[in-house]
């Protein structure tokens, strides 16, 4: 490879990685960004949820500014500064094609990164899990349908009532506590 595709290559990772890095912000849905701020007895799910997301995206973008970089570096070392002629990105077509590359790298990297961050997630809130339990709606919570499909990755169907969803939010509870519940070994403190 020519010393300015390791530069250019570095540069559309860079540029994918800083995006990468402040997405958890710019693309947060504000009822989400509302939930989170919440006071929850027990503890605000949609806090630590967020938080664990946000840490993945994290190293992704670090990872994808860290390589970015180092193929800038290299790039430079190996004759970038020298250089008179371009690389195999010599032409705006080319160029657009690295750096779809590069957010085609990222979109894996992000979709790996969210699978391990649910993971993670349920995790911790299925660790003492007991399916015998039912859910107790508050009474005084509007809120409380919507939260806790946001936590189970559920979507309300149109003109569902209130006690079929309930009962589907009841059967995802179910599967991904059998799933998830007992495996929380990692996240408990041992002295």
């Amino acid at each position: 490879m020519h010393p300015y595709d390791y530069i250019f290559s570095g540069l559309s990772l860079d540029i994918v990685g800083t995006v990468v890095l402040a997405k958890s912000f710019m693309f947060k849905d504000p009822q989400d960004a509302y939930y989170e701020g919440l006071p929850v007895l027990g503890g605000n799910r949609s806090l630590v949820r967020s938080a664990l997301i946000q840490r993945g995206e994290a190293w992704v973008g670090a990872g994808l500014l860290l390589v970015g970089f180092f193929l800038q570096m290299w790039g430079n070392l190996h004759g970038g500064i020298a250089a008179s002629e371009l690389g195999l990105v010599n032409s705006t077509f080319r160029m657009f094609v690295v750096l779809a590359l590069a957010v085609v790298i990222a979109a894996v990297a992000l979709k790996l990164v969210r699978r391990w961050s649910d993971a993670s997630f349920y995790r911790i809130i299925f660790r003492n899990y007991s399916g015998q339990s039912e859910f107790a709606i508050p009474p005084d919570d509007p809120t409380w349908f919507d939260r806790t499909a946001r936590t189970y990755d559920l979507k309300r169907q149109k003109n569902e009532s209130d006690e079929a969803f309930k009962k589907r939010l009841e059967a995802r509870r179910v599967e991904l506590g059998k799933r998830y519940g007992g495996q929380a070994s990692d996240f408990i403190v041992s002295e």
